[in-house]
């Protein structure tokens, strides 16, 4: 199965690109979230990912965890804050599924580590 990003914008942001809504091909789902997500936002597009992958049924789940989603970070324009990020794995984490983690960016240095240890704690 392929991936079910929730990522930036790619008309304004990274990936650029690529990852537009409408790039569909039946086994891709891409859920670009503009500038100032809030956590508001972003867990109905968390939510229509999950549904979507666990129709697929995966026997596995990598999730490549973004902390530059983190509303200090220097690069990213996202506004989530410390606290969304134990609920967002726990979301996750609700499919029952063998999980692999993989860091992908975070920039804020000094809230990193809260950051991730927030997300872990939240399987």
């Amino acid at each position: 199965m392929s991936p079910s990003p929730i990522h930036a914008d790619p008309a304004t942001d990274y990936p650029f690109f690529w990852g537009h809504a409408d790039e569909w091909d039946g086994a891709t789902l891409n859920l670009p979230l503009p500038r100032g997500t809030d956590w508001t936002s972003y867990a109905p597009a968390l939510a229509r990912a999950l549904d979507w992958i666990e129709r697929h049924e995966p026997d596995l789940l990598v999730v490549s965890y973004g902390a530059d989603t983190y509303e200090g970070d220097p690069i990213s324009h996202f506004k989530l804050k410390t606290s969304d990020y134990a609920p967002m794995a726990r979301r996750i984490a609700s499919l029952g599924l063998p999980t692999i983690v993989v860091m992908e960016g975070g920039y804020a240095v000094d809230a990193l580590g809260q950051n991730v240890a927030e997300f872990l704690g939240g399987f």
